[in-house]
């Protein structure tokens, strides 16, 4: 069985930051899909692969640059399902509450950013809930609920191979790069459930992890898998603290940010140059990933009052 053909979405215009994966065999599937802003690199990936149709367009999680050109692709190949979380399944369908959720963090660059999204028919849509399956022939995506960065995500384990395809369950961890950092995104990030899907994920055993940010953690920079789930949950252990502490000092959401941008750019600068840098936060960027991590701990105070 052929490993999994990883075509670099190019989103934002770079190279090497977010991935999708093509699948073939009996059938021939695509796990996640990038933006719609980026859409016309995947076309091209699967052209130069030699697919002319696609069986199943299976996403992660709906976020905008794991599941934004689901629409867009499934109008280039009608034959297509979509498979994904039942919770998120809706917002495929009508995606202007999705639109709008992340307009909140984007703001006026959303246009350029994600080029749109174009809803799904909702009779082409599969809905996935924990332990479900997609049988594509001679092998099955088992759906393993995942949360913690987001509500509806889903970690899908190859049963035949054992590689499982973790979205952004272990958060982003660049080929070239070697770090792991985390992916926080309000409104729905919820820490002790991020590491919880983490262990869970370790506790499946899969051959390789495949990271939507960016492919397997393979080449000069290699990991076992134990050892790239220990590093995404120390990092999201160790980015809560220095939110926490920040948070302690002040409320005001840029201070905050700015004060663990200094925490994380000491601790990463010391492997890590200016450019790459750069590249993780095309990923993820510190304001987003410490906005999620303030909105669960104003979360939990609530709850604790």
């Amino acid at each position: 069985m052929s490993a999994p053909t990883v075509i670099d979405t190019h989103m934002h215009g770079l190279a090497g930051i977010t991935g999708v994966f093509l699948l073939q065999g009996e059938t021939t599937a695509l796990v996640e899909t990038g933006p719609k802003s980026s859409v016309d690199h995947v076309l091209s990936g699967l052209s130069d692969a030699g697919v002319d149709h696609l069986d199943w367009i299976i996403v992660t999680h709906i976020h905008l640059d794991h599941a934004g050109a689901a629409g867009t692709l499934a109008k280039h190949f009608p034959r297509a399902r979509v498979a994904v979380h039942e919770i998120g399944a809706p917002h495929l369908v009508d995606p202007s509450k999705l639109w709008t959720s992340a307009a909140r963090i984007y703001g006026d660059e959303m246009e350029k950013l994600w080029g749109g999204i174009d809803p799904l028919d909702a009779d082409r849509i599969v809905t996935l809930s924990d332990g479900d399956s997609v049988d594509l022939g001679d092998r099955k995506l088992q759906a393993v609920d995942t949360p913690g960065h987001a509500a509806h995500h889903h970690t899908l384990l190859d049963t035949s191979t054992g590689i499982a395809f973790v979205g952004d369950a272990l958060g982003v961890r660049l080929r070239d790069v070697g770090v792991m950092r985390p992916a926080t995104p309000p409104p729905e990030f919820n820490l002790i459930q991020a590491v919880d899907s983490i262990n869970r994920i370790k506790a499946l055993q899969p051959s390789s992890v495949y990271l939507t940010h960016f492919a397997a953690p393979d080449g000069a920079n290699s990991v076992p898998v134990d050892v790239a789930c220990d590093e995404a949950a120390d990092a999201l252990l160790k980015w809560g603290e220095w939110v926490r502490e920040a948070r302690d000092q002040t409320r005001d959401l840029d201070e905050v940010t700015r004060l663990v941008t200094e925490r994380s750019r000491a601790d990463m600068g010391r492997v890590l140059g200016g450019e790459e840098l750069e590249r993780m936060d095309q990923t993820t960027s510190y304001r987003m990933n410490t906005s999620g991590y303030m909105r669960y701990f104003d979360k939990q105070e609530r709850a604790a009052n």
